[in-house]
């Protein structure tokens, strides 16, 4: 039986610091501005890159040769590699940067990939050639132009926030970082 005067209390568990919400409004912010610049960046360049399919007016209607047909696969192949790049350098250097909150930051990083995802695809398709539809729609046969630049694989989209999230998680993952985040916690310089 115990009294008032034992003194056998438990003890405390440490409490994380408060959140700084404009801190972390910040981040996420910046997050998602990085990955939209990125996004019509990419969008730019992704055309200038690959070379169209060459659609030809027939008698059947338009046609696309079998080499042609793998520009397709160029133009899928080149939004990924370009866009796994930017979200990989991106998910790296914004995880190191904006560590207000590391959940928040994480989450914004996942949504400004599939942004600059949708973005690129966009902007990508609106800076490259038009519709062969829309080009040939009028003209002779034999008539050829070249087709609007397209992602026809849907996984190339998941190129994007598959790199940025393998940025992040080896950015907080890394011992150093670990390492660094104990020591400004116990000289009391951490955020």
């Amino acid at each position: 039986m115990t009294t008032a005067d034992d003194d056998t209390s438990t003890p405390e568990t440490p409490t994380s610091p408060p959140v700084d919400r404009a801190a972390v409004v910040r981040d996420v912010v910046v997050v998602l501005t990085a990955f939209l610049v990125a996004g019509v960046a990419v969008g730019l360049l992704w055309p200038q890159l690959v070379e169209p399919v060459t659609v030809t007016r027939s008698e059947v209607g338009l046609t696309t040769g079998e080499v042609a047909l793998a520009n397709r696969f160029d133009q899928d192949a080149w939004y990924s590699v370009l866009g796994a790049g930017a979200a990989l350098l991106l998910g790296v250097v914004l995880t190191l940067w904006r560590r207000a909150h590391e959940a928040a930051t994480l989450v914004a990083v996942v949504v400004g990939a599939l942004l600059g995802a949708w973005v690129s695809a966009t902007v990508g398709n609106a800076a490259g050639p038009e519709a062969a539809e829309v080009t040939l729609a009028d003209a002779e046969m034999g008539a050829t132009a070249p087709d609007q630049v397209l992602v026809t694989a849907d996984a190339a989209y998941l190129a994007w926030p598959l790199a940025a999230v393998l940025g992040a998680v080896v950015v907080l993952w890394a011992p150093s970082s670990r390492h660094r985040e104990h020591e400004e916690q116990a000289d009391g310089t951490g955020e």
